[in-house]
């Protein structure tokens, strides 16, 4: 299952067909940034995630990344496409049309990109990541897919039953009508309040059958009732009305409303109502959508993943769950007020108070009234403001009040008829309340029941989740010990907070003293080394299949020291296994084809990009000497600086591989020698030491002593003058570099290819290349 090619065409920085071919080796690839090494991560991630490709993820890319996966100079009639080849002989070939949609051919199964290739964005993501998100690239690794999936279900179906049956809302409603029950009845029980109901059902309902139903006796009271208003004179008919709107709470439903509405106020997040009010019929739309795909945003109209967004919904639901209670309840006293807005509007429309209402136009509340026409009732049920409530305070209640005072001389009979109908549409009310509780209860066990089996399945994944933590943790321990040996920073390891489910988190021992985050402490450049080490134990457990580890320019922000202990963790950690480095530090390249075995990696340099025309392009060389060349025509000064640069970095690893001896230097200059230290002693032992043929026909390398000789005496004219007084022309720049580079191919093998110091065949005595055809003795020097 390794990479054996990856080729592109006219697909981002690409133009003509160009591949990267590692045939199924290690390799790594250099070239300075822009150079579009990153284009074949980028094929690689968009085969392995359906089409996604994180970092063009963005409002400027387009439908499907339109804009941004084409090369932007693409002929009229060409085609945007890669392919890639594994050494299983799996081909993969995508298509991409004018507007981003794709045609397939294939498909990579089973691989997951986020313990496949690891790019420089990416490197400290796990850290920064929520403790839900650290969780979710986590749950492939548990083996606990099936598992999870079953908790998930049935914290839905639990979600589904409180909501359909209003778990939330009926208890408000219930609480609510409590309070009414105790204003009107007291302490009466259920059974003292049924009495009552067969009571009056006696007096306005006595050619009634008899029946022991409370709800048909309290219909059956209601009708009556209504005859008997009827019945009554226009003047009683105007008591009856008043002491109906007299009776309304509207002052207590203002009270409940402000009260709910201070409570929110008093929430961390200041937009919680607004935010609450979108995510909760959104999180009804989540429900409906496809399980994968793409949706547009309800907020801003993007596009994004199905995935994302029912995980962003149901992340911000659940950070808001505990004001989500208060909420509701403010929506139900919400509703009552404009319940009782509207039977007031109601009650004073009626033709039996047009005579007071006349009467009361000609004095203060005038206007009253005209507000009162004017409210749109309907719009206090989702928005009400303080505003609106000091608008009904000041508006409202006093047609409250005057309707009160003027039903205050009702006759008794009419009074006594008003109560009676308060009463049985209260006893009405109880007893359906009574059926209410009882669905309400039922709902509650089940809810109950639900979570309780939802809870034993987490319990049993956090058991098994445990140990496959431990064996990560246990890795991660291992490599960063060997990226940071010795250091106070120690026991990084993966956890499982207490106080959630679904949540993975990250600590350590800092100088001594445990940790819940690296986030506290660690600089950048620790928390890249530690996000390096998360992800390569990841990686790790895919060692089975042979899978590949992609690296893109993971080591930006690592110092020296740090850098060159990855060589070590590889060798270690994943000798076995395929390794790809992208990488745009000359340096650390230059280190890599140094200290890691030809045999098993291959190295590239992609040319400075030119033109989209021109595309990406490999150099002919593994050295990085185009690098310079790439400056000849517009700055020779820089590419003779370049060139420099390159000598001084390859020679002081040639020095180290064969035990060249320089004289010691006080503080830090000994790593500051430059090119022409190492060439004066190169040169010098190279007369004794570097020697070319077997046994008694080997003599002395005298062209290769020559070409060093030949790019110290550049490297003093031409080299110094280039990096100090910027005085060199295109002709001294290319003589330069082409001497320096072949200073450098002089200690290759002309016949193996290999490095002189590429075979131990002297044990101590000297080193060779593979075909003996040229060595390094080090007792000579």
């Amino acid at each position: 299952m390794r990479v054996k090619t990856v080729s592109l065409l006219w697909f981002r920085g690409a133009a003509d067909l160009v591949s990267m071919d590692p045939e199924c080796k290690s390799m790594v690839i250099y070239g300075v940034n822009g150079s579009g090494k990153s284009s074949f991560v980028d094929a690689i991630e968009y085969a392995l995630s359906s089409g996604r490709i994180g970092h063009l993820a963005h409002e400027y890319s387009g439908k499907n990344l339109k804009n941004a996966l084409a090369n932007t100079h693409k002929p009229d009639g060409a085609t945007s496409e890669f392919s890639i080849k594994l050494c299983d002989d799996l081909d993969v070939k995508v298509e991409i049309n004018r507007d981003g949609s794709a045609k397939s051919y294939g498909a990579i199964n089973g691989w997951d990109y986020r313990r496949i290739v690891l790019r420089q964005d990416e490197v400290v993501a796990f850290i920064q990541d929520t403790k839900g998100d650290k969780y979710s690239a986590l749950l492939p690794l548990f083996g606990l897919y099936r598992m999870e999936v079953a908790a998930e279900n049935l914290r839905q179906v639990s979600k589904n039953v409180e909501s359909l049956s209003q778990i939330d809302q009926t208890k408000v409603v219930l609480g609510q009508v409590s309070a009414k029950r105790k204003a009107i009845f007291g302490a009466d029980t259920d059974g003292q309040i049924l009495k009552r109901i067969e009571e009056l059902h006696g007096k306005y309902c006595p050619d009634r059958a008899a029946t022991t139903d409370g709800l048909l006796r309290c219909s059956d009271l209601i009708a009556a009732i209504e005859v008997r208003i009827t019945q009554l004179s226009a003047d009683e008919r105007r008591h009856l009305a008043l002491r109906s709107v007299a009776e309304l709470e509207v002052e207590n439903n203002v009270d409940a409303v402000r009260a709910a509405s201070l409570t929110l106020s008093g929430a961390d997040d200041p937009l919680v109502s607004q935010k609450l009010a979108v995510l909760q019929p959104t999180e009804i739309l989540v429900g409906k959508l496809p399980t994968a795909g793409e949706v547009k945003c309800p907020a801003c109209g993007q596009s994004i993943q199905v995935a994302e967004f029912r995980e962003h919904v149901k992340g911000e639901l659940e950070r808001l769950q505990g004001i989500r209670q208060t909420f509701n309840e403010r929506n139900i006293v919400m509703g009552h007020l404009c319940d009782s807005v509207k039977s007031l509007k109601v009650g004073l429309a009626k033709t039996d108070v047009k005579t007071w209402r006349e009467e009361l136009t000609k004095g203060s509340l005038a206007g009253y009234f005209g507000y009162l026409d004017g409210i749109d009732a309907q719009k206090l049920r989702t928005n009400c403001s303080e505003m609106d409530l000091q608008q009904i305070e000041g508006k409202l209640l006093p047609l409250v009040s005057a309707a009160r005072s003027a039903s205050g001389d009702a006759p008794p009979g009419v009074r006594q008829l008003v109560d009676d109908q308060r009463l049985v549409d209260m006893a009405k009310t109880t007893i359906q309340a009574k059926e209410r509780a009882a669905d309400l209860e039922r709902a509650e066990a089940l809810v109950s029941l639900i979570k309780a089996l939802e809870q034993a399945t987490r319990d049993e994944i956090r058991l098994r989740s445990n140990t496959v933590i431990a064996e990560i943790s246990g890795d991660i321990k291992t490599m960063w010990s060997i990226l940071h040996p010795g250091e106070a920073i120690e026991d990084v390891h993966l956890y499982l907070p207490k106080e959630a489910d679904k949540a993975i988190d990250i600590g350590l021992k800092f100088h001594g003293k445990e940790l819940d985050s690296p986030r506290l402490t660690l600089s950048e450049g620790y928390r890249n080394s530690l996000g390096l080490c998360i992800f390569l134990s990841m990686a790790k457990r895919e060692a089975a299949d042979d899978r590949p580890v992609i690296l893109d320019d993971v080591v930006i922000s690592l110092d020296r020291n740090h850098r060159g202990m990855i060589v070590e963790l590889l060798k270690k950690e994943f000798s076995g296994r395929q390794v790809i480095i992208l990488t745009h530090d000359r340096d650390w390249y230059t280190e890599l084809r140094q200290q890691l075995d030809e045999g098993v990696w291959s190295f590239k340099a992609l040319l400075p990009y030119e033109t989209p025309e021109i595309g990406i392009r490999w150099s002919h060389k593994t050295s990085t000497f185009d690098d310079a060349r790439a400056h000849l025509k517009d700055r020779p000064d820089s590419a003779g600086n370049d060139a420099r640069k390159i000598m001084d970095v390859e020679l002081a690893l040639i020095a180290e591989r064969l035990q060249i001896r320089m004289p010691y230097l006080r503080f830090d200059r000994n790593d500051r020698r430059s090119a022409h230290d190492f060439l004066e002693r190169l040169i010098a032992d190279g007369k004794k030491c570097f020697q070319k043929g077997t046994g008694k026909d080997s003599v002395t390398q005298d062209d290769a002593i020559q070409a060093l000789k030949n790019a110290e005496q550049l490297l003093l004219s031409w080299g110094n003058r280039a990096s100090h007084t910027f005085d060199v022309v295109q002709a001294e720049a290319t003589k330069l570099i082409n001497a320096c580079e072949k200073a450098l191919e002089s200690f290759k093998c002309a016949s193996c290819k290999k490095a002189v110091w590429f075979a131990d065949a002297g044990g101590s005595e000297w080193v060779q290349c593979q075909c003996g055809g040229i060595r390094w003795r080090y007792g000579k020097g």
